[in-house]
């Protein structure tokens, strides 16, 4: 589970806090909330003595407004589950009580919902730190009530079975303490720039200057002896230091940087401790300027597209700069007619005639007036149409579309742009070598590593010699490339993206490989440390004992032996996403939505009779959720294992299973 308080927008503090507070719950649980695509399925309210909503929301707001000194004391806060995590109504209303009563909250007013759509389940709550009898506003945790928030998300997991978050701040023993996790170390190396960054980059295919920063200043900086050999070294790769008020910026072309976002260690204070005082006067010459620069690898074609765009730029403003000319041109000669209609016009002897005379200018101004916005209007939709010639150039991925590589688009669309692979200090001839549960394909000059039972197509890595170059990023993937360079050298160092490096520490610090980046040393051992400390918490429970089989129906056999071998396996502590895996096992088996959502209605509740459900609606939702979008992806990423669930339920040939969770943008676990 993962939890969020939503920040109060301080633009909208002039909204009156009834206001706010009806807006709010309404959204949450009023009765037009949700819309087709979320379905409101449960709502609730504490503490409030009336049973209408409306009623309950002028409550609200009437408590709320008592806080004169609290701009909105009213919180919105939601949870949402994992996908194919089903809560029921009475979990969803235990969950809340978890939550208020962590944050010493149990008294106060809240209103909440549990909204659902086919692959995600959340609840909002609105709750008011307005005590109802003291009429004071509670600050939980000293303002840090997201880290209470935390804690109450743990013991939600605990008591509910539901899976705990990888990155979860808290985990509760069995005895019902909840212990702070550790949080892993910040891998330098693994710094990425910021989304803005990151949306230039998707749109244009260039480097942004923070990655530029990051990837290449900061390594320079670090190896800097000297204030002039780092303004040296900076110079030689077109980039530009220099000192801003108590701090630095780094000059990446035109673009400012600043300098502690290449690593805490590049900041203005951490170079004068290692460096000296920075000096007043030190004039280096930039050696070259610097050229922009895609990011890589995977922006195939970019030289091509910024020499169009260029060219394209510079014909849009030429041609802007003619049209402006031209309508400048037209509007000075319709203001000099007119000027001379008025000479010619009004000039001569008006003496006795004043009246006439104010009746031709009066007449001939309201002429003049309209030929001006004729002009003004027709002057516009040229320049509307100018614009619409002259469009601004087209994204990167636009561009590879527009010129025929939609295959290239899809590659850039859906990249890794740092290449996970593992580089030793000599190089090794590249050959097959067994490692457990994959085997080698010798393709020429690399030697490529598929599952066993897997697509010839699809490597997972490949060995190049003195390198191996990963493709496939699950975690048995990289552990058989680490046992493979572990075999091949000894020590090796690792490159790649944050998510691929944190993977290697945790492999690394699990298995004792010997990885010799300088950066990841310190996480490794804090990792070894972290993991040590972790088993002495690590819930060991018994599998459950499944009843004998009765004279069933097809469908509610198949999903029995399902159910049993997914327990088997996985433990039974989130039962809902067992019952969703199942669901997707059983339409890759040929079952039909119907027979799935009458296998999970007759069998579920036999298998489990304490669970207080409405069988046939989970049973629907379940059902639906395998023939929808998240179940279809599962179906995928399980397709090689199709002949082994065919022989469960005895129908197909035997063959050992890999039995993998879906991988890849999709995971039950």
């Amino acid at each position: 589970m993962i939890i969020k308080k939503v920040a109060f927008n301080k633009s909208a503090a002039v909204k009156a806090k009834a206001i706010h507070v009806r807006d709010l719950c309404n959204y949450i649980a009023g009765p037009d909330a949700g819309d087709e695509y979320e379905k409101v399925q449960h709502r609730g309210a504490l503490n409030l003595l009336n049973l209408d909503h409306a009623a309950q929301v002028q409550e609200m707001a009437d408590l709320a407004d008592l806080a004169k000194r609290s701009p909105q004391p009213v919180q919105h806060w939601i949870l949402s589950w994992r996908p194919g995590e089903q809560p029921t109504t009475a979990q969803a209303d235990q969950a809340v009580g978890i939550l208020l009563k962590e944050m010493g909250l149990s008294e106060h007013q809240a209103i909440y919902a549990l909204h659902r759509d086919t692959s995600n389940c959340h609840l909002h709550l609105a709750v008011n730190r307005v005590h109802p009898e003291t009429e004071r506003v509670v600050t939980v945790n000293g303002r840090f009530d997201l880290e209470v928030a935390h804690r109450a998300i743990a013991r939600i997991e605990h008591e509910q079975g539901w899976r705990r978050e990888l990155g979860g701040r808290y985990q509760v023993r069995e005895d019902g303490q909840a212990i702070r996790i550790e949080k892993a170390p910040v891998i330098e190396c693994e710094r990425e720039p910021s989304t803005p960054a990151r949306d230039f980059e998707n749109l244009t295919g260039q480097k942004s200057a923070q990655r530029i920063a990051i990837e290449e200043a900061a390594e320079l900086m670090r190896q800097a002896r000297s204030w002039h050999e780092l303004h040296q070294q900076l110079a030689e790769h077109g980039i530009r230091f220099e000192k801003k008020g108590s701090g630095a910026v780094l000059w990446v072309g035109q673009t400012a940087v600043k300098a502690s976002t290449a690593g805490r260690d590049c900041s203005m204070s951490a170079l004068e401790k290692r460096l000296g005082e920075f000096p007043e006067k030190l004039d280096v010459p930039m050696v070259r300027p610097r050229t922009p620069a895609p990011v890589a690898p995977a922006a195939l074609g970019w030289d091509k597209s910024r020499e169009q765009k260029q060219s394209h730029y510079a014909a849009r403003t030429h041609a802007r700069r003619q049209v402006g000319e031209r309508l400048q041109k037209e509007w000075g000669q319709m203001l000099e007619r007119q000027r001379q209609e008025r000479r010619q016009a009004l000039g001569g002897n008006w003496r006795g005639r004043g009246e006439l005379l104010n009746a031709m200018r009066s007449t001939l101004a309201a002429r003049q007036a309209q030929e001006k916005a004729a002009l003004r209007e027709r002057q516009q939709l040229d320049r509307i149409a100018s614009r619409e010639r002259l469009r601004a150039w087209p994204t990167f991925e636009e561009w590879l579309r527009e010129h025929g590589s939609p295959s290239l688009a899809e590659e850039w669309r859906h990249r890794d742009r740092t290449p996970a692979y593992i580089m030793g200090d000599r190089p090794d001839q590249a050959k097959a070598r067994d490692i457990r549960s994959f085997e080698a394909d010798a393709r020429g000059w690399e030697v490529r590593y598929t599952r066993i039972g897997g697509r010839r197509g699809n490597p997972c890595f490949s060995d190049r010699g003195r390198e191996i170059r990963i493709h496939d990023l699950k975690r048995d993937s990289v552990l058989a490339a680490l046992q493979l360079s572990a075999q091949k050298w000894g020590e090796f160092k690792v490159f790649g993206s944050k998510r691929y490096k944190r993977m290697c520490v945790e492999l690394a610090a699990e298995h004792g490989f010997r990885i010799s980046n300088p950066e990841l040393k310190q996480a490794i051992t804090t990792e070894r440390d972290r993991q040590a400390k972790e088993r002495t918490v690590r819930d060991i429970e018994d599998l459950p004992h499944m009843p004998e089989r009765d004279e069933i129906t097809g469908e509610q056999d198949a999903y029995r032996r399902h159910f049993e071998d997914v327990v088997g396996r996985h433990g039974d502590r989130d039962v809902s996403r067992i019952d969703a895996f199942v669901a997707v096992r059983m339409r890759m088996t040929d079952h039909s939505q119907e027979d799935i959502e009458r296998a999970i209605r007759e069998e579920a509740p036999k298998l489990r009779p304490d669970e207080n459900r409405d069988w046939a609606e989970y049973a629907r939702r379940t059902a639906e959720y395998a023939f929808g979008g998240a179940g279809e992806r599962a179906k995928e990423a399980m397709d090689k294992d199709r002949d082994y669930l065919l022989e469960l339920e005895g129908r197909g040939r035997h063959r050992e299973p890999e039995l993998d969770m879906p991988g890849r943008g999709f995971s039950f676990w």
